[in-house]
């Protein structure tokens, strides 16, 4: 989630010879290069010449702060220990022939270096529907373990990744202003939603962080993000993780969930790790910081504003108002 940088106007052709550049500096042999698109990344998967052995490609044309070459090394070596500490298929990273998990490539447009990545491809499919219950059920376990890891984990010094604090939900606020400034909101109903960011923001700042709350999150794990092999689901897509509360990721993951699987989700996760007492209070606090963080997303594409805007009020009576009166909206 984050803006597009000054890397973006080469063809695919251009990207293409990048890629080619870039892989041989690898221990694969490539037996087919193929684009499949750019939004922060222009991604490929390659072909090699077993069918089971295809790899992820990734050029990073994002300008953001949190795609300096050090911010990336950090998400992949949180890849790296997942696939090393646990049974979950993760897109891990492939280390280049010289031991380098990120690699700079010049471009002939530019002084700027891209930064290149190659992960193992994550076999599975996306859903493109609501998950069953069963599948609900797994995708919890999966959030489960991912936190499991994390509590356990040293992390590494200099380990580099986006922090999901008070800080971070004022930035959302900032950017989602701008829809007032062009009219596409109204004042009124921004009011709404400041209310709530600041009643948040107290949550967020008198929790205290504990190695059972707060670790390293995926922080995006939503249908885009996950694909399932048979009914197990399989995390992809790192990119958005960092520093964080648990409950924050799960209300990340609620957003995309129906009410009866977020009840389900609930049950199958706490079967693995403790939810804690005012868990509810936590997760109706954290679901509307990622309302807050969506919109700001988005808003920052302008043909996505229009759409934004016509579901503002909707969304200020079903979830704000009901927040900032203390209503119960997240499981009924």
């Amino acid at each position: 989630m984050m803006a597009i940088g000054v890397n973006t106007m080469l063809s695919e052709e251009e990207y293409t010879k990048v890629a080619k550049e870039a892989l041989i500096q690898y221990p694969i042999i490539c037996e087919k290069l193929v684009y499949l698109g750019k939004s922060d990344n222009v991604t490929f998967r390659i072909h090699t010449n077993d069918d089971n052995r295809k790899f992820l490609l990734k050029i990073h044309i994002s300008t953001s702060s949190i795609k300096s070459k050090g911010n990336i090394e950090s998400e992949l070596i949180w890849l790296e220990a997942l696939d090393g500490d646990t049974d979950l298929v993760v897109p891990s990273p492939v280390r280049n022939l010289d031991g380098d998990l990120v690699i700079d490539i010049s471009t002939d447009h530019s002084d700027n270096k891209l930064i290149v990545t190659i992960h193992h491809w994550v076999n599975g499919e996306v859903l493109n529907r609501e998950p069953t219950r069963s599948e609900t059920a797994n995708l919890a376990l999966l959030m489960a373990a991912l936190h499991k890891h994390s509590m356990q984990w040293n992390v590494p010094e200099g380990f580099n990744r986006p922090i999901y604090n008070s800080d971070h939900l004022f930035s959302s606020l900032n950017q989602l202003k701008q829809l007032v400034n062009l009219e596409l909101m109204s004042s009124e109903a921004f009011v709404y939603v400041e209310e709530s960011a600041h009643k948040i923001a107290n949550v967020i700042q008198s929790h205290e962080r504990l190695q059972s709350n707060w670790g390293v999150i995926h922080s995006d794990l939503h249908e885009s993000n996950y694909v399932f092999h048979g009914d197990i689901p399989r995390p992809i897509d790192f990119s958005n993780c960092g520093y964080g509360f648990y409950l924050f990721d799960i209300a990340e993951t609620f957003l995309h969930l129906s009410v009866e699987n977020r009840k389900i989700f609930i049950a199958s996760y706490s079967k693995v790790n403790k939810l804690q007492e005012n868990y509810l209070e936590l997760l109706d606090a954290f679901f509307i910081w990622s309302i807050i963080r969506t919109f700001a997303f988005h808003s920052l594409n302008p043909i996505e504003q229009q759409s934004l805007a016509e579901s503002f009020p909707t969304v200020i009576q079903d979830y704000f108002i009901k927040y900032i009166n203390g209503e119960d909206f997240l499981l009924s």
